[in-house]
């Protein structure tokens, strides 16, 4: 039995819940965003976990829990409210078992528009040299932790995990050259809302949101067959995303 572990997240479906616990500093985007489109975020953000439920609730063999609930010694899949895995992944884990093994990693892939120049050219690097290590080891959700002590700071920071898995704990790690999930970067994460710029406008949202609806219909999921719904929910859901008309005189 796998333990499904999804990270912190809000009650996006709350609108008080969620302005109460939103960061201060990410505020202003979020009321950029609702004055751009006509679908508020918080409900945009509902909805991509709801997608994200009906994938986990697919995966075979695998319960979704707490981290208090997940017994010592269990193998932990770490996961954010808005990313997949494929449905036979705990089979595949359990070919894979190694009981000397603290944690296991496969093959990352990525549903997503490049957030600038740089982050273009390692998709196109991707594209062109699929062999080449990766920024990270441990991306979002491409890897599993085994529960002891200090494993859920592994499980909450994929780069964490990243700098342990290739240094203390080189040579604990089982590679599995498989593609096992799939990293949904959404419009509304805050990496594409520019979490490290002061602000997003309204020209940059709406540029965004052509590029996502393109992606989402067009999107290569080679050797992801098992994504196509939750794609298909994402071109869905991108496609009721409208942009507000402009008042006069402003």
């Amino acid at each position: 039995m796998l333990h499904i572990w999804v990270r912190a997240t809000l009650d996006w479906d709350d609108e008080d819940a969620f302005r109460a616990h939103v960061k201060t500093s990410f505020r202003p985007k979020v009321a950029v965003w609702n004055a751009t489109f006509t679908m508020p975020y918080h409900l945009f953000r509902h909805e991509v976990r709801e997608i994200a439920r009906l994938n986990l609730s697919r995966v075979e063999n695998a319960v979704c829990c707490s981290w208090e609930e997940i017994p010592d010694g269990g193998l932990v899949l770490p996961v954010d409210d808005d990313d997949w895995f494929a449905p036979d992944v705990a089979a595949v884990m359990e070919a894979h078992y190694d009981a000397r093994a603290i944690g296991y990693r496969w093959t990352s892939s990525f549903l997503e528009v490049p957030i600038n120049l740089g982050h273009r050219a390692d998709l196109f690097r991707r594209r062109l040299f699929p062999w080449m290590p990766s920024k990270w080891f441990c991306a979002t959700n491409n890897y599993a932790v085994v529960k002891r002590d200090g494993a859920d700071l592994l499980a909450r920071s994929h780069m964490g995990a990243s700098h342990y898995f290739t240094g203390e704990a080189a040579g604990q790690v089982k590679k599995i050259d498989q593609r096992l999930s799939l990293m949904n970067r959404t419009l509304a994460s805050q990496t594409t809302m520019g979490h490290r710029r002061p602000n997003v406008t309204r020209s940059q949202l709406v540029s965004k949101l052509e590029r996502y609806q393109r992606l989402y219909r067009e999107a290569d999921l080679r050797g992801l067959d098992w994504s196509r719904p939750y794609v298909a929910m994402m071109a869905e859901l991108t496609s009721r995303v409208h942009v507000r008309e402009i008042a006069e005189g402003r």
